[in-house]
């Protein structure tokens, strides 16, 4: 007897670039539904699924209308206003599969304020910024199911990017505490270290995708003991991304293409701050200021979160005949640093900012993952 299995489809929008000028279409196909029924195992169209909410987060609406195409209701955001440091942009929704209650938690990068909380790395086993984010995020889902899963043990579906992607980290692995590994399937992109822990293998259903040419994702640093609870899956290596990435943008990708050039920068941060303590503490000459490492890069949270000034400005520039030239000089490679102080956008395009792009790692998924 032959059998025929009816294909699902879906059609995804999300952004290519922040502010949101350019989105491009995502075409998902599969004989099943995207959500695995073992989520310890990595599924290749659970994670484009993921990558489209995570990088349409950006923009409410889009994320709203890619999830109801999904087939999801009951769709709640929280705190999409302006970015408040302890808090995280962050959209929740449901729908119902046979008997099974399954609830998406889709967590938003960073915005305004919340670029202060991303250096905020703390003495704890977890990076103190987004922990607290990750509070505020579980309080608000505990709201949630609460009021719709009475008497049912609800599956989750957990996924972010960047900053988003790190604060879902932390938030899966609590979850899996609580709910067991069965009941959450987490793929975070692009997401920083979240964690000092020793135990972070445990986690099989966490999977976090990264590019080694992301400095984002290689901070704060290994060699201080930071990680990611669950699995992480790198997408470099695969094909030519750079073809790819202009197919999908129409524009030349700037960003990095050796991870061993952000192999030899990392080197020199940890040079300059070779463990937390160091990060706070240690002090350098910025023209006439002393600043420890975090101090600059809380210069760097006023430029990215549009709060500069002239004094920031100076410092920029002081910092360029200081022992933070390499990381200025690394911070801005790919453009002009006065561009870059004086540029409108939230995010300046550099090589850094490129590396970390959504328009790269779609480029880089898409041959990692073909169809």
């Amino acid at each position: 007897m032959v059998t025929t299995t009816k294909t699902k489809e879906w059609y995804l929008r999300y952004p290519l670039e922040d502010p949101m000028h350019k989105t491009a279409l995502c075409e998902i196909k599969d004989e099943k539904d995207f959500l695995p029924e073992n989520s310890s195992v990595f599924q290749p169209v659970t994670a484009r699924v993921a990558a489209a909410l995570s990088m349409s987060a950006a923009d409410e609406k889009l994320l709203k209308e890619n999830l109801r195409a999904l087939g999801f209701g009951d769709i709640v955001t929280l705190a999409y206003g302006e970015g408040d440091r302890d808090k995280i942009g962050m959209c929740i929704a449901s729908r119902v599969t046979g008997d099974q209650l399954q609830i998406a938690v889709v967590l938003r990068g960073t915005c305004g304020e919340e670029w202060y909380s991303n250096f905020e790395i703390g003495y704890s086993a977890e990076h103190s910024g987004f922990a607290r984010a990750a509070d505020f995020a579980e309080l608000r889902l505990a709201d949630y199911v609460f009021t719709r899963a009475i008497c049912i043990q609800p599956r989750f579906f957990i996924t972010g990017y960047s900053r988003g992607g790190a604060v879902a980290n932390i938030l899966a692995k609590r979850l899996c505490d609580r709910y067991g590994l069965d009941f959450v399937s987490a793929y975070t992109f692009a997401a920083p270290s979240t964690t000092i822990s020793r135990r972070t293998n445990r986690y099989s259903s966490i999977f976090n995708i990264v590019r080694g040419e992301d400095f984002f994702t290689r901070v704060p640093l290994e060699s201080w003991g930071y990680t990611k609870y669950g699995k992480t899956i790198s997408l470099s290596d695969h094909g030519d991304m750079i073809a790819n990435y202009r197919k999908l943008t129409g524009e030349d990708y700037i960003g990095f293409t050796r991870q061993r050039l952000v192999d030899n920068f990392l080197c020199t941060m940890q040079g300059l701050a070779p463990n937390v303590h160091a990060y706070y503490r240690r002090r350098r000459q910025v023209g006439e200021r002393q600043l420890s490492m975090y101090e600059f890069l809380t210069c760097v949270a006023d430029m990215l979160s549009q709060h500069m000034d002239d004094a920031v400005a100076d410092v920029f520039f002081s910092a360029m005949f200081s022992d933070y030239a390499e990381l200025i000089s690394f911070l801005s490679s790919g453009a002009d640093l006065a561009e870059i102080v004086s540029s409108a956008a939230a995010v300046p395009r550099c090589s850094v900012a490129d590396s970390h792009s959504p328009a790269a790692y779609m480029a880089s998924l898409e041959l990692f993952l073909p169809q």
